[in-house]
């Protein structure tokens, strides 16, 4: 779909974004715009989002670091996976303390001009040991009434078995790319 703009190491190491990546991304760039780079989430449909919704989540940014991600919404994959219901928290707060202060840093370089979308690759490390590796895409919404800024979001990857029991936290980045939707 889009140009990718790679940032966070060499972009022959950045494997290819899926299929159902660049179909959310299509989905994304549908939204009406009404003149506006960012569409507005006034103009959000979720039926034209039914096919991703259980791996979808909605969150605010702040610059604030330690309310910088609040999780406005997750869908029942992200929750029964996890095992918690993450609406109403915070991202920073499943990352190690170490981390905290930079976690969703990079966040609003979508928020640029022209904006852009982020896809990002990250383990999860389960209270019981398991390790998996999910990969998420993220795209800029934009609340006009408030003046609030979102991302939308898709996750995948997460394996057929639970080990959530609420207990996880978010590891090393692997990869992080910018990439001008289509």
């Amino acid at each position: 779909m889009g140009k990718d703009l790679f940032s966070g190491g060499a972009a022959a190491m950045t494997p290819p974004r899926s299929a159902l990546s660049l179909a959310f991304e299509k989905a994304w760039s549908a939204i009406p715009k009404n003149g506006a780079r960012i569409p507005d989430k006034a103009d959000f449909r979720p039926e034209r989002f039914a096919r991703f919704l259980p791996d979808m989540y909605l969150v605010e940014l702040h610059d604030v670091p330690g309310k910088r991600v609040p999780i406005r919404l997750a869908g029942n994959n992200i929750r029964d996976h996890l095992g918690v219901d993450v609406k109403g928290m915070n991202y920073a707060d499943f990352v190690p303390p170490e981390r905290q202060h930079i976690a969703g840093a990079s966040m609003p370089k979508m928020f640029t001009s022209p904006p852009c979308g982020r896809w990002v690759r990250k383990d999860i490390l389960h209270k019981d040991g398991y390790r998996e590796v999910i990969e998420m895409t993220q795209l800029p919404l934009f609340e006009a009434k408030t003046g609030t800024r979102l991302v939308i979001g898709l996750i995948e990857g997460f394996g057929a078995e639970l080990h959530g029991e609420g207990q996880f936290h978010f590891e090393g980045r692997e990869a992080e790319v910018f990439f001008e939707p289509a």
